[in-house]
């Protein structure tokens, strides 16, 4: 009887089983094409269903850690100078700074000032000394170890005003001793209720920089080839020709604590203004950007973008000493009460940011002043300044001589403070009074403007910390660089009281006195308070780990990168 098909087919598998290995590569001889085929079908939808299985076991029973890699880079706008905590004074230096250097404590970038180098610390009862205790096995981005003697020597530098550390105001008073290679202890002449932020300065290398003379402080080449302890270390920076420094690469420091980043490089990328910044963002050219001033979009458009209000208030500084005109309390009156911030914040900001008419970031007192240009002139004309001659600028006779109601406001070229500017010369030029703008570089208007105070007003912003202490804005003691009182403000009540403020413990009490400052500060009018603008952080959706709700620099927003990640992989649940 003849076989059928199929008969052959089981009768050939059957005898398969005793093939020998050669005999089997006959096989696929034995199958026909369409068999063959059904064969790989078969094959190929077993390999995809365990593959799926596997997955879904894996996912089931796994959950996504950081892992270590990537490369995060980012815009900044603004050049890096001086990458030391001493002397950082750009928003550039303060952000490598951040990366390079920590302190004996840092802040996380959540409002807490959280350990770092020590391992804890102590404070007296009186509230004069402050114990600090360093972490075992710590070390230098270069290998060396860290002790207490860099703290000790780092802390000398501050004091010493040959290093003309902007820091230094924070330092007076305060004396360091070595307990043993691991204890450093503080003593303060008085309570001084900020002090916790003072440990957050970041630690300078002994072994570094003990050579460096005080006259090539500034000025040495290890400003821009620091050694830290900071999560990250500087790998090298790239200059263009004309020896611009255009980007810089930083790689994980392997001995910082708690533990090194993830993140594996990082490419900072410095631009000159928010346009050009913004645009490399909006191409994809960098994957995150620090904006000091306004985006074009509404923050709450886009979930990659954080903002956040930062206890800085800008203003218009005003020297009594160089203008006559100014040195009038009716004039700075008058220019205080024909200031429309309202018109500031939505024309400048884009309605991000606040509007100020206080010297101090204290919410308890946050008030707006009221906009009143009639107010203004007849404060002006009320006190002998009228337009004379027509030409629609006041004048008055002082000392017999005929003084135009004139004067020049320096700022720098940011876009912000420069459209700032010319809405107030618009505002002021209304009630008879001419303004004229002087704008310069950022680098330009620090060491030619600013530091040496060569300036008839000021455009500019004040930057406070956790505890609003305004002691380096307001104390008569600090009006010459690199002191802060930009107003060359000058009142022996307002001095004691600062000092009284850096006593109080309570913070309530603390408070009270901060307004009692405030009120003074207000009724002799030094300046006119504008507004604070709301900083904004773009970051690409691949960053996660972010965690920033509260800082009071935007530097602060690297307080915990080390926890920031791109690349992740699977870790069996417990």
């Amino acid at each position: 009887m003849k076989r059928t098909d199929s008969e052959e087919k089981k009768l050939i598998w059957t005898l398969l089983r005793s093939f020998s290995p050669a005999q089997r590569r006959i096989l696929p001889r034995l199958l026909s094409k369409r068999d063959r085929i059904l064969l790989l079908v078969l094959f190929a939808v077993f390999v995809i269903s365990f593959g799926y299985g596997a997955n879904s076991l894996i996912n089931r029973y796994s959950v996504p850690i950081p892992a270590k890699g990537g490369i995060l880079r980012e815009g900044i706008i603004g050049i890096p100078r001086f990458i030391n905590p001493l002397l950082a004074s750009s928003e550039a230096d303060r952000d490598l700074t951040a990366l390079v250097y920590t302190g004996l404590l840092r802040n996380n970038g959540k409002g807490e000032l959280v350990l770092s180098l020590a391992d804890r610390y102590e404070i007296s009862d009186d509230g004069l000394i402050y114990t600090f205790y360093v972490k075992d096995n710590l070390y230098w981005s270069d290998g060396e170890p860290i002790g207490a003697d860099d703290i000790l020597f780092t802390i000398s530098l501050v004091k010493d005003p040959n290093y003309r550390s902007v820091l230094r105001p924070n330092w007076e008073g305060v004396t360091v001793e070595k307990r043993d290679e691991k204890t450093v202890e503080f003593k303060l002449a008085k309570p001084y209720a900020p002090f916790l932020e003072n440990a957050a300065i970041g630690i300078l290398p002994k072994h570094v920089w003990q050579d460096v003379l005080a006259p090539e402080f500034s000025l040495s080449e290890k400003n821009l080839r620091p050694v830290g302890a900071g999560p990250y270390r500087v790998v090298s920076f790239e200059q263009n020709t004309t020896g611009r420094i255009d980007s810089y690469l930083l790689e994980p420091n392997p001995w910082y604590v708690p533990h090194s980043p993830y993140i594996k490089t990082l490419e900072f990328v410095f631009f000159t203004s928010t346009e050009e910044l913004q645009n490399a963002y909006q191409n994809s050219l960098i994957d995150s950007a620090s904006i000091p001033g306004v985006i074009p979009i509404s923050p709450a458009d886009s979930p990659q973008i954080i903002s956040l209000p930062l206890p800085r208030i800008f203003g218009v500084f005003f020297n009594q000493n160089i203008s006559k005109a100014l040195a009038d309390d009716a004039v700075r009156k008058a220019l205080a009460s024909a200031v429309n911030r309202t018109r500031l914040i939505e024309s400048v900001l884009q309605n991000q940011g606040v509007p100020v008419s206080d010297p101090l970031p204290l919410q308890t007192s946050a008030t707006t002043a009221s906009f009143d240009a009639a107010a203004s002139a007849e404060i002006l004309t009320n006190a002998g300044w009228v337009d004379s001659d027509g030409d629609g600028i006041r004048e008055k006779k002082i000392d017999k001589a005929t003084i135009p109601l004139s004067f020049t406001i320096s700022t720098s070229d940011a876009p912000n403070l420069v459209a700032t500017a010319q809405l107030l010369q618009e505002m002021w030029r209304a009630i008879g009074i001419e303004v004229h703008l002087s704008i310069f570089e950022i680098g330009d208007f620090e060491q030619d403007i600013l530091r040496p105070r060569k300036y008839e007003a000021i455009l500019f912003g004040e930057i406070f910390g956790f505890d609003p202490d305004p002691f380096a804005f307001w104390h008569s003691s600090q009006r010459n660089d690199p002191g802060l009182n930009i107003a060359l403000y000058t009142n022996p009540r307002v001095d004691a009281l600062l000092e009284q403020a850096r006593t109080q413990t309570d913070r309530l009490e603390r408070e009270k006195t901060y307004l009692e400052i405030e009120d003074m500060i207000q009724k002799e009018y030094p300046a006119v308070f504008l507004y604070s603008p709301y900083y904004h952080y773009e970051f690409s959706s691949g960053i996660h780990g972010l965690g920033i709700t509260y800082i009071t620099n935007p530097s602060d927003r690297f307080g915990s990168i080390h926890e920031w990640f791109i690349k992740t992989k699977k870790q069996w649940k417990n």
